[in-house]
């Protein structure tokens, strides 16, 4: 079950990872994410933001392929994933299709990521 967890850890790090191209896409943010970059400071922050997916994702990826550092790349993918679902709906207005995607993209990566941890450790058990 090992495997398969590391498996689930791999996709749900580059469901993670892939947004980070996005720091060196500046033409795909806004089409990625739906909106509009009024001005450099928000395109700053969002390339900020695609690196810090870069090294959550870097993180999770690593932990597949090498076995070290489950729980710290675990954690670090839940709450990330996990966060922008919260923010999502706490937001009072409407989102747009795109970021109404990118918050069921985490759900999926999410569920992957459980599943996987769930097999490891019930396996660890027995």
């Amino acid at each position: 079950m090992e495997l398969v967890f590391r498996i689930c850890l791999f996709i749900a790090g580059v469901i993670n990872f892939v947004p980070s191209f996005l720091a060196f896409l500046l033409d795909k943010i806004s089409t990625s994410y739906g909106i509009q970059i009024p001005d450099s400071n928000y395109e700053l922050l969002l390339r900020h933001r695609a690196i810090l997916f870069g090294i959550i994702g870097g993180v999770m990826i690593y932990s597949a392929i090498r076995k070290r550092h489950y729980a710290l790349s675990v954690t670090m993918g839940l709450i990330s994933m996990i966060s922008f679902i919260i923010l999502f709906y706490l937001m009072d207005g409407t989102l747009n299709p795109e970021l109404t995607k990118v918050m069921k993209i985490d759900m999926g990566g999410i569920i992957i990521l459980l599943i996987g941890l769930g097999l490891y450790k019930f396996k660890k058990t027995i």
